[in-house]
């Protein structure tokens, strides 16, 4: 792909290093003498020398030929600018960064349609989404960052359960949610609707938030998922996350040393216990108990997350996140028994990555042990699944349709009297021996 980066800081840099790496061809359009420099030393990559926002500057970096045109600069409105006029003069798509979350929480105002109906993306945002999505559960990161509002939990079905015993076809699943997977005397299979459903199955389900509880009440697991969890810090990364885990699911403390902020986080997230104190002092850690929280996160410093998380760790927290922002830190991970952190730049570039390949087939791993295959692509207008209700298109072998894209760009979770339309993106699970058929079946590769 021919790809412009407009703005080659820490995010762009990166972007443009990963970009290259994978044999696309990339300009990077900076205004900064030192820093133009410093990347036509470092990577294999066009540099222009100007501003993203110009006309001429982006007529000098081939804009009217580029496949995409991303603006990372660390001003909102230069991105808007930037994306508004790449679209203008032919880009063929365009994605933004934006920091502000009113740009992308106002539902009554579509900014990315009024600057040029490319993509808006946010840095905390994406480290929130990828948070989130590893605090529910460790595979339900890819089908996290396929839209907003989808979620994927794995749990046993309980004894006594209105669903045991039943075939899923014989089971009315709440609008919105999908059981996706099925375990059984570690055998994992893609459900059909002769599938019955048993109690002690340690099942998938792709669901759409507002509809999980309702899924979790019928297989019998009542409250499941509403695990403790503690974060320390109240910046936009800490925000997206508390809004990400709803209250029906989790039981979210936030702590913030001031009293100002502290007040004002409690006003606007009212699901959500906010404490002024500072969990990294061990006594504050102590008198609330959070050695007996699922979850600790951190996203202050770094310093402050090391100090925050190396404590928890050590008092036992199962799951500890630290956000680390500078790789120089990643040595002490280990020797304070942290297993993993989480950075900004790299969930940023992950979306933007994500961004670029959306309108191919893309494999987007394997998981649940590696007995299935998770993909993503454009369903192709000669798809069966664009021809008719889900319900009444026989597929064999299974694949499950978890999530499927609106006009908007947000998601949801089809049921069986959904007809998918071509031209909107699916994320499909299936065998990883018939990825051939599911190819296939999803015309992937095929006119829109």
């Amino acid at each position: 792909m021919d790809v412009i980066i407009c703005g080659g800081g820490d995010i762009g840099g990166s972007a443009a290093e990963v970009l290259a790496a994978a044999g696309d061809a990339v300009t990077i359009i900076e205004s900064d003498d030192h820093r133009a420099s410093d990347l036509a030393d470092n990577l294999d990559v066009a540099i222009v020398h100007g501003s993203g926002s110009t006309a001429d500057t982006l007529r000098a970096a081939g804009v009217a030929h580029a496949d995409a045109v991303i603006a990372t600069t660390a001003t909102d409105e230069v991105n808007l600018v930037i994306s508004a006029v790449a679209h203008a003069l032919g880009a063929a798509s365009t994605m933004a960064r934006v920091d502000h979350s009113g740009l992308l929480r106002d539902a009554s105002l579509d900014y990315a349609g009024i600057f040029g109906g490319g993509r808006l993306f946010s840095p905390d945002r994406a480290l929130a989404r990828s948070m989130a999505a590893r605090i529910r559960h460790p595979e339900a990161s890819a089908i996290e960052h396929f839209g907003g509002g989808i979620e994927m939990q794995q749990f046993e079905v309980a004894q006594g359960a209105s669903a045991c015993g039943k075939k899923l076809m014989d089971i009315s699943m709440p609008p919105g949610t999908r059981l996706a997977a099925l375990t059984r005397e570690d055998r994992t299979r893609l459900p059909t609707g002769d599938t019955r459903v048993l109690a002690g199955d340690l099942v998938l389900l792709a669901a759409e938030q507002d509809a999980m509880q309702n899924a979790c009440d019928l297989l019998g697991t009542g409250s499941f998922g509403r695990r403790r969890i503690a974060i320390h810090g109240s910046g936009p990364a800490a925000i997206w996350l508390c809004r990400m885990l709803g209250p029906a699911a989790f039981d979210v403390r936030l702590f913030e040393p001031c009293r100002e902020r502290a007040e004002y986080i409690a006003e606007q997230l009212e699901h959500v216990t906010v404490l002024c104190s500072d969990p990294a002092r061990p006594e504050v850690f102590d008198e609330e108990h959070l050695e007996q929280i699922d979850a600790f996160v951190s996203t202050g410093t770094d310093e402050q997350n090391l100090l925050a998380c190396g404590h928890a760790a050590r008092m036992g927290v199962p799951q500890v996140m630290p956000v680390l922002r500078r790789g120089e830190f990643a040595p002490l991970l280990e020797r304070l028994g942290i297993g993993e952190s989480f950075s900004p730049r790299v969930a940023a570039v992950r979306e933007i990555t994500r961004f670029l390949r959306s309108t191919s087939f893309e494999r987007m791993g394997e998981f649940v042990g590696g007995s299935l295959l998770l993909a993503r692509c454009p369903l192709g207008k000669n798809s069966p699944l664009a021809k008719g209700m889900l319900k009444d298109v026989h597929i064999q072998p299974p694949v499950v349709i978890a999530a499927a894209e609106r006009h908007d760009g947000t998601a949801f979770v089809p049921g069986p009297d959904t007809q998918l339309e071509a031209g909107r993106r699916v994320m499909a699970i299936a065998d990883p021996d018939d990825e051939a058929h599911l190819r296939t079946l999803l015309d992937a590769g095929g006119s829109t």
